[in-house]
């Protein structure tokens, strides 16, 4: 059947070229693909591979429609565009995300296509204002696109004009770009230049032969069999040649062409626009792995950290009446210096996506959008630990007195700043909102892209993961309230240093709350922001220091054991608001200082605590040997076991002779047939009784021969038996003994066997 449906398929579907002369041209694309993602140009170059061959066959296929070629490079040139676009905006929702229904399904496809549009947003401000881009996006669906179109225009050109020499061009000037530009070696050229001249022969053969049949020309088929024998001959010959010979080498015109200052100003731009693209950046999995949480450092030398100054800072806030003064104790509760965020959690660890550049001139203004309930502070820095040139302050920074560098992901969404002196002033704002404002938000109303890159999570985390924050969160009506409820049960664990990493092939945040059950802020904060995301919570790890009590002066001293992580939820109008669920330090939700009547709010806020849901304990440390491993090392003993019995058992009888054995293994048979086997008989006249009670048992001809069968060679084994048990000579034929046996093994089983149905 099988068999008949490929035939059929076969001879339906085949090409008038014939098979040849379509699977030579998917081995050039294929050549061109390959030696693409051999560069690495971008993390997302999988898209060639999708474009390359859907673009082949898309191109054939319409070749071999009776369409004009007009409305065949319409339908190109749309799914070309289209194509790449969907895989790379990774458009396509879980069968999960299907199933649930239109709205999430819609509000999927917003947040992918939000993400997409702002990172090409962010690439194009990069470009168009002289600034430097990481973001590897707009270079992707270059890739995609055109491998799409030199594909479908191979396909074009090989099906419906069957002239293979454009195709040549086409896909050979993309390799030698490849080739030059990417560093490549010229392995896949070579191959492209043997196959395209096989498939140059099969289809000038295609041609002739069709010519033949119009006009009625006689011919054999074996002129086929002898031009492929042929054309595999010289691309074998083309291949040899390609890496035998001396390779030419091109350099001097290659440098002529780039010392042209028009080409080292376009290089330049390039250089900086596309500064992501082969950079040979390792992949966030792996940066992560190096160091599983951001303070890893810290494990093992927490008292030389806490000696050690690292900062020193003076804090004003504005007034009403706009004049800046020192900021109070209160308002400091639970604020941080952030110096960076985290955005991709990979399963092992946090790392960060590309990102652009923008140098901003001292005393002008970031970009920012406008938030409400901001707290505007003044910070005066003298970082007096090295040499570093991130930019502290308490939330997001607006102005600085110096020249800064600053990092975007996509179009506003503000990362981190760098500088020079390691003595500035920065203005920035940090969000107060009344729990009563956060909990009249949103999550649809937050930004599709905000969405989109702040609640991804790799498929390797545990199912308990998700399982516990649904458990702990999952059921309460608003954001703020599951952030909450988050970070007030992360709170419940205790604080240590004293912790091992997790393990190398274990998920961190798994780790933390399921075995270690006790960790530092990395633990804590990466757990919420992963729990966080669980629940479609847009999310991020912040990282910098814990902001001090000032002294007399006020001055804050920051030390190194100060450095921090802590989890940031976004809420729409609002921005970033941190949480703190690492236990020992102050979260900045358990007082609202942005209210005119604090102890109302306490009074309004202790009311809320008393309303929610009791929260679940951490769950139960899984013991060292749960009950499935008891099972498994109670199975891994016993087959231990057995194997050991079962050694012994053939290791004493290796030292016992072959006809000893063997006539062990009858007098298993006959307890078997309830044939008896009283010591007090010799083995002859057992011999006899048992074969005299199996043809009296036997009634079939069935049967009746299978105890002929076995009579002359158990009659040989006692004979043998006998001799070696009364002779004094103890030996005897071995290989008659096994030949035997071997013989009458089986007639033995089937006389068993029938017994055991008959009874």
């Amino acid at each position: 059947m099988v068999e008949r449906a490929f035939f059929w398929f076969w001879n339906r579907y085949r090409p008038a070229e014939g098979w040849l002369a379509f699977w030579l041209l998917v081995g050039a694309v294929s050549c061109l693909v390959a030696a693409v993602l051999a560069v690495n140009w971008v993390p997302e170059d999988n898209v060639v591979l999708v474009a390359g061959l859907m673009g082949l066959l898309f191109g054939i296929v319409l070749a071999k429609r009776p369409l004009s070629s007009r409305a065949a490079w319409a339908f190109i040139i749309l799914y070309g565009l289209l194509v790449p676009w969907l895989w790379l905006g990774h458009f396509w929702p879980s069968f999960a995300r299907l199933a649930a229904g239109w709205e999430p399904t819609r509000q999927f496809w917003l947040q992918q296509g939000g993400l997409l549009l702002d990172r090409i947003g962010g690439w194009v401000r990069a470009a168009t204002s002289g600034g430097r881009s990481e973001e590897t996006i707009v270079f992707a669906l270059g890739l995609g696109w055109g491998v799409w179109f030199l594909a479908a225009f191979a396909g074009w050109q090989t099906f419906r004009r069957r002239r293979p020499i454009p195709v040549v061009g086409g896909l050979g000037l993309a390799l030698a770009l490849n080739v030059y530009f990417g560093g490549a070696g010229l392995g896949w050229a070579a191959i492209f230049v043997a196959v395209m001249a096989a498939l140059t022969a099969v289809l000038n053969y295609a041609d002739l032969e069709h010519q033949w049949r119009v006009h009625q020309v006689d011919f054999s088929p074996e002129i086929r069999l002898d031009l492929v024998l042929a054309a595999t001959g010289i691309a074998l010959t083309l291949l040899a040649a390609a890496f035998l010979l001396p390779a030419i080498r091109l350099s001097a015109i290659a440098h002529a062409f780039a010392s042209q200052p028009a080409v080292e100003q376009a290089e330049e731009r390039l250089e900086e626009v596309f500064a992501g693209v082969n950079s040979r950046r390792l992949d966030p999995a792996v940066a992560a792995s190096g160091g599983v949480l951001p303070r890893s450092y810290l494990l093992g030398n927490a008292p030389e950290l806490s000696e050690t100054i690292v900062m020193l800072a003076s804090v004003t806030t504005r007034n009403d009446t706009g004049d800046f003064v020192p900021a109070s104790p209160d308002l400091l509760r639970g604020a941080h210096w952030r110096g960076l965020t985290y955005d991709i959690y990979t399963g092992r660890g946090w790392a960060v996506s590309e990102e652009r550049q923008e140098r901003l001139p001292a005393q002008t203004a970031v970009s920012l959008p406008p938030l409400a309930a901001q707290v505007t502070f003044r910070q005066q820095i003298e970082w007096v630990y090295d040499q570093r040139v991130t930019r502290y302050a308490l939330g997001t920074p607006i102005l600085f007195d110096h020249d800064v560098v600053l990092f975007w992901r996509g179009l506003t969404d503000f990362s981190r700043a760098q500088g020079e002196p390691t003595t500035y002033e920065v203005v920035s704002r940090l969000p107060r909102p009344t729990p009563a404002a956060l909990r009249e938000t949103a999550v649809s109303d937050v930004p599709p892209a905000i969405l989109a890159r702040y609640t991804a999570l790799p498929p390797t985390v545990p199912q308990r993961v998700h399982n516990l924050a649904q458990e702990v969160a999952g059921s309460l009506p608003t954001a703020y309230d599951q952030a909450r409820a988050l970070e007030r049960f992360l709170r419940q664990y205790p604080y240590s240093l004293a912790v091992p990493l997790p393990p190398a092939a274990a998920d961190p945040v798994d780790f933390f709350l399921f075995e270690l059950q006790k960790g530092y802020c990395d633990y804590y904060a990466s757990a919420m922001v992963v729990m966080a995301r669980s629940l479609g919570l847009p999310a991020r790890l912040a990282v910098g220091f814990l902001a001090q009590p000032p002294d007399e002066n006020g001055r804050q001293i920051v030390y190194q054991i100060n450095g921090h992580s802590w989890a940031e939820v976004y809420f729409a109008g609002y921005g970033w608001v941190a949480f703190e669920p690492t236990a020992p330090f102050a979260s900045p939700h358990e007082t609202d200082l942005e209210a005119t009547d604090l102890a109302n709010l306490e009074a309004e806020f202790g009311l809320l605590e008393e309303s929610l849901p009791p929260l679940p304990p951490p769950p139960e440390k899984r013991p060292f040997f749960t009950r499935a491993m008891w099972a498994w090392l109670f199975l891994i003993g016993l087959g231990v076991g057995l194997g050991g019995w079962t050694w012994w058992r053939k290791r004493q009888q290796r030292n016992q002779p072959a006809i000893v054995r063997v006539y062990e293994r009858l007098l298993v048979y006959a307890r078997r047939l309830s044939l008896p086997t009283s010591p007090h008989l010799t083995p002859t006249e057992l011999a006899a009784i048992w074969l005299a009670s199996l043809e009296k048992w036997a009634q079939t001809p069935w049967l009746k021969a299978r105890v002929h069968q076995i009579r002359p060679g158990i009659e040989t084994l006692v004979e043998q038996f006998t001799y070696y048990q009364y002779s004094q000579h103890k030996t005897g034929q071995t290989a008659v003994i096994r030949q035997t046996w071997q013989t009458i093994r089986r007639p033995l089983w089937l006389l068993w066997l029938a017994r055991k149905l008959l009874k």
